[in-house]
Parts: C-alpha cells; sequence; structure tokens
C-alpha cells in the first residue's frame, strides 16, 4: 500500500467512528471505587439483617407499632376538638402502662363509629351499649365514666311532664343525632313522643331556648356538668325538669380490624393496672369541675 492509500484507509477508519487505539489519552478507568460502594451497601445490608434475625431470635421487637385510635371531636371536656380531655387521657394512660403507643385521630362521632364498624380503624371512643349497637363493635371491660342523661325544659313554657312516664304523645324531646341514650329514652318514640335531633347538644339546647321543641336530654356528669353546657350553649332561660337514666361510656373496638381484639386486650390489661395504681383517680381529680365536691 502506498502512502496516500493509507492515508486514505485512515481517514475511513475515523470517519465510521471506529476507536482510534492508538490515542494514548483514551483510557477506560478501571471501576474500583464503584466496586468498593457496592462491597460497602452489601455488607451494611447483611449486618442489618443479622440485628433482625438475632432480635426476633430471642423475642425483642425490631420496631414499635403505632396504634391508631380514632376519638370524637365534640364530647368536652371528655373528649375535645384539639385532641384533649379526660376520656383521651384515660385512653392514652391504660396503653402507656402496657408499652403501647398511641396515635390520636379526632373526627366526629358518627365517622368514629363507622370506621370500626367498617373494619377500617381498631379503636373508637367513646361508645355506649344500645339496643341498636352493631355487632361489629365489642366494648371494654370497664366504662371509662358513667353518664347521665337529664331532660330540661324551658322556664318561660308550661312543663309539660315530671317525669319520663309522664311524657304524653305529641311531646317533643331534643336528642343528639347518633348519640347513644339508656333503654327507655329509645323507647321514647314507640310511645308517639316526637324525636327531635340535633348535631349537639348545644343546638339542641338553644332550639329549646328557642321553643321549638319542649325537652332537650343533657349527658352528664362531675366532669361534664350541665352548668358548662348551659354556658357554652349561651342560655339563660333553661331549668332541669327530671332524670331519664344512666349509660356507660366505653372504648369501642372493631371485630372486623386485625388488630381490634389485640387493642382490646391491651387496654383492658392497661385500665386495670392504672385503676390499682390511682392513675384513674388522679385523671379524674385533675378534670373534676372545680364547683363538684370531691369524694374520697
Amino acid at each position: 500500500m502506498d502512502a496516500g492509500s493509507a492515508q486514505r484507509a485512515e481517514a475511513k477508519r475515523v470517519s465510521f467512528g471506529l476507536p482510534m487505539l492508538d490515542w494514548p489519552h483514551r483510557q477506560t478507568p478501571e471501576p474500583v471505587a464503584a466496586s468498593a460502594a457496592a462491597t460497602f451497601m452489601l455488607h451494611r445490608i447483611f449486618r442489618s439483617l443479622l440485628v433482625v434475625f438475632a432480635c426476633l431470635w430471642i423475642g425483642i421487637p425490631v420496631w414499635a407499632e403505632q396504634l391508631d385510635i380514632m376519638v370524637e371531636d365534640g364530647a368536652a371536656p371528655w373528649s375535645k376538638p384539639d385532641g384533649t380531655g379526660y376520656a383521651n387521657d384515660i385512653v392514652a394512660a391504660a396503653y402507656a402502662a402496657v408499652g403501647v403507643d398511641v396515635k390520636f385521630t379526632v373526627l366526629p362521632y358518627k365517622r368514629c363509629k363507622a370506621k370500626i364498624v367498617a373494619g377500617v380503624a381498631p379503636v373508637c371512643f367513646s361508645v355506649s351499649p344500645e339496643p341498636g349497637l352493631p355487632d361489629a363493635i365489642v366494648l371494654s371491660d370497664k366504662p371509662l365514666f358513667t353518664l347521665h342523661c337529664k331532660f330540661y325544659y324551658n322556664v318561660t313554657r308550661p312543663k309539660k311532664a315530671n317525669s319520663e312516664d309522664d311524657l304524653q304523645p305529641g311531646t317533643v324531646v331534643g336528642l343528639v343525632n347518633g348519640y347513644e341514650y339508656p333503654e327507655s329514652i329509645d323507647r321514647l318514640k314507640w310511645r308517639g313522643i316526637i324525636i327531635d335531633l340535633a348535631n349537639s347538644e348545644r343546638l339542641s339546647l338553644k332550639k329549646l331556648s328557642a321553643g321549638r321543641i319542649d325537652f332537650a336530654i343533657m349527658n352528664v356528669d362531675r366532669i361534664k356538668t350541665e352548668a358548662d353546657i348551659l354556658r357554652d350553649a349561651g342560655v339563660d332561660n333553661l331549668a332541669y325538669a327530671f332524670d331519664g337514666g344512666t349509660l356507660g361510656a366505653y372504648v369501642g373496638f372493631s371485630k372486623a380490624h386485625p388488630r381490634g381484639e389485640y387493642a382490646r386486650l391491651k387496654f383492658n390489661e392497661g385500665y386495670a393496672i392504672i385503676t390499682r395504681n390511682g392513675v384513674v383517680r388522679k385523671i379524674q381529680r385533675r378534670w373534676e369541675h372545680p364547683d363538684v365536691p370531691r369524694k374520697n
């Protein structure tokens, strides 16, 4: 091959993008750094797996699971919209006593109860037993508190009854939509009593104050008092009429949720502990109304 032919062959080789093997600066670097990084990561993963297997072997939890609990938002001071309250403190203390971390999700009571019925959430409080309570809910062994159902009337209008048995057909009684009441109150509608539903006790009391209903029922105890509810409603023309029975308020657990039974057993265990060691009584004293005489 003459000199001209050699030059043309070299030009053709470059034009087709063939590697210039005779270029001294085109050297392929050794993948030393990438190989070392991959080896380091494999060692870390291997060590982590060894730790996990060791913990499982000796029975130590590898990570702490958080229990998500639904709580109603409109039952102050038992449970307040900001996630605090007497019932909230009791539930948190019971689970803390058995080493269970909890997270409260605050929402309206009807949605709270619906979530455990559907198995979307394991726990909701506070739930009371009633004839229509779904079978999908099981209650705690002990109530968080016992509420007293009391009838109130408008003092500027004639009082139409002096007891629950005296209520006549056509009498209008205000209840809160979704709340549970003693069985005798649930049976009022079968006696011809007209049930007027409101979204809160506050709204029901305002209706009573305006003369739109004959009676309104309030659920109260030593922590949630009549004075507090009347003051919150901003009414001053209402008075106590007569009692409507008592009802326990419990923690409700979902039978459909995979952690519902676990949550129930742990709460019952923890509540027994804080009852024995005096924590329940300390929480009660912290939340009791200052005007209510304390029990020893």
